[in-house]
């Protein structure tokens, strides 16, 4: 009994975990005490607002965590639950803080509208004005480690829980105006991914065309481009002499002429002597 007990225990807990770490802004928990933590301190809040205002924190991300990855892409559906939770969120607000300090709150960008994307990513406002993300002004909320959403609006039946309970915990005036995120916020919060450094193209700019030839490189003078050509040079056509009419095939003589004394050369002349005088020796021999 005590090991089925335990081991419930442990899977509630790791339920409880996973939703914290659901939201691609990171850690639901850190994020909402990063938050409360920098408005309490520019808003010179006290202790009982600075729980009730992580609790409101805290169920704001929750319940925009599922749609986290479309709010990045600027998806109508995703941008429309975004924007109706931080409506809910800003008027729970009304019954926290006073007017005057609601007032603040309003001109204060990065606490009126906390989350905004670039290039489809999601980031929250408060950390471009406070970069060091492990100082804190104050301690964490009483119930930072045990709250789970108990008092969001879903279980109250779409109704503030604070503002059912402000009478007996709180006495100030009540910030009445309308609070809710103009649709004209919307290009400022979720634009389009950031241009490059290239200058603005003309309409009906076109690029420069590609030169055929590869340029002639500085540092090899004797280098020549290779010239591709699609018209390949044409074979010598064989010679036919039956086209030609009066074309004649010359016989070719059976026996070498002889070459005349007159047009032999010096060497011709000595060897053809010697071959004379090698004759007549052996003709004389032979007598």
């Amino acid at each position: 009994m005590r090991t089925r007990t335990f081991i419930l225990c442990l899977l509630a807990l790791c339920l409880s975990t996973i939703r914290g770490y659901a939201s691609g802004l990171g850690d639901f928990r850190v994020n909402a005490r990063f938050l409360t933590d920098r408005m309490a301190f520019e808003l010179h809040l006290n202790s009982n607002q600075y729980n009730d205002l992580y609790e409101i924190n805290y169920d704001f991300l929750c319940n925009i965590g599922p749609y986290v990855s479309g709010i990045a892409v600027a998806d109508t559906r995703a941008m429309d639950a975004y924007y109706r939770y931080l409506d809910e969120r800003n008027d729970d607000l009304r019954w926290v803080l006073s007017q005057a300090e609601y007032v603040r709150f309003i001109d204060i960008e990065y606490f009126f509208r906390p989350i905004y994307a670039i290039n489809n990513v999601c980031y929250l406002r408060v950390y471009k004005i406070y970069p060091n993300r492990t100082h804190f002004y104050f301690g964490p909320p009483r119930h930072y480690l045990t709250y789970r959403g108990g008092h969001c609006r879903a279980h109250f039946g779409g109704v503030s829980y604070y503002r059912r309970n402000y009478p007996a915990r709180y006495h100030h005036p009540v910030y009445s105006r309308p609070c809710r995120i103009s649709p004209q916020m919307r290009p400022h919060d979720f634009a389009g991914p950031r241009p490059g450094n290239r200058p603005p193209q003309k309409p009906n700019w076109k690029p420069a065309p590609r030169p055929d030839r590869r340029p002639v490189s500085v540092g090899k003078p004797n280098y020549r481009p290779p010239q591709h050509s699609d018209h390949k040079p044409q074979a010598r056509p064989p010679h036919n002499p039956h086209k030609n009419p009066g074309f004649k095939p010359q016989e070719r003589p059976t026996r070498r002429p002889e070459v005349s004394p007159d047009k032999m050369r010096p060497k011709q002349i000595r060897k053809k002597n010697n071959m004379k005088e090698k004759e007549r020796k052996s003709l004389s021999k032979r007598l």
